[in-house]
């Protein structure tokens, strides 16, 4: 765990429209700026901004265009979730295949997002990120203790086990506080940080457990649907707490998935293809 934070840092882009962020005279072609610079960030946020995960009901052409339409805050959290996924490119070929990976990522976060909107909670378009990153630790772990993870990927087919499971026994922590602990030193939000951190224990999450919540039942429903993968060939079982905050039922969950499923197909192939 203590060699997590220096493993890899965020992109300078990210801590400057943070910095814009927190200045108050900065203006809208201030961020729209900093964001050309990088001309293939640029083309993932677009791509984003006209999948179904907006449902816009005209063409986002432009980066100006995008940051007035998506605002500012939902462009910083793409931005990090373009940079995680631009920074892990040299996992072991053969520990896992990072197209599933992210498909697997996605999915999460796009059922998150669904999820909450069914519910009725605020804001449903900021479980997204929380749900596409739940896993960063366990890329950290394919890179850092390959051969560690080589065994456990084996003990799971032979003990029929769950990974984060055998994560625990073996380290006596998971991937979830991994992940957790480099972004919270990356300094980003809490609201991403400690979902996160909490996606296998939802009930041990403090101020964001609800969030906490949507993240654990969106990747039970995603790994029982097999829609990729992130190391898991199990169901983890949902937290009764977790069901309890969202406020709706398990049974309510495949109805929520049939609407969902277009939107995730969609938001894979504009996200993941790039």
């Amino acid at each position: 765990m203590s060699e997590v934070t220096q493993l890899i840092s965020l992109p300078d882009i990210y801590y400057r429209l943070e910095a814009a962020l927190e200045n108050p005279s900065s203006t809208l072609e201030d961020f729209s700026s900093l964001l050309a610079a990088d001309p293939d960030l640029c083309a993932r946020l677009l791509s984003m901004a006209n999948s179904a995960f907006y449902s816009f009901p005209s063409k986002i052409d432009t980066i100006d265009r995008a940051v007035s339409t998506i605002g500012l805050r939902q462009i910083r959290e793409l931005v990090l979730a373009t940079s995680v996924m631009n920074m892990f490119n040299k996992v072991p070929i053969g520990m896992v295949n990072m197209n599933s990976f992210w498909e697997h990522s996605v999915a999460v976060g796009v059922f998150a997002k669904s999820l909450a909107q069914y519910a009725g909670l605020s804001k449903p378009e900021g479980f997204y990120v929380p749900g596409l990153l739940h896993d960063i630790g366990r890329l950290v772990m394919y890179l850092k203790v390959p051969d560690l993870m080589q065994k456990l990927l084996l003990q799971r087919e032979n003990k029929a086990q769950l990974l984060f499971i055998l994560e625990q026994e073996i380290l006596s922590y998971t991937h979830a506080e991994i992940g957790g602990r480099l972004l919270e030193f990356w300094k980003v939000p809490q609201s991403i940080y400690e979902p996160v951190s909490f996606h296998h224990r939802p009930d041990q999450s403090g101020e964001f457990a609800t969030m906490s919540s949507v993240v654990h039942i969106a990747d039970a429903w995603v790994n029982k649907y097999s829609v990729g993968s992130s190391g898991e060939c199990l169901t983890p079982d949902i937290h009764p707490e977790a069901m309890r905050l969202l406020g709706i039922e398990e049974s309510e969950l495949d109805e929520v998935w049939r609407i969902a499923i277009d939107d995730i197909n969609d938001v894979i192939k504009q996200f993941v293809s790039h």
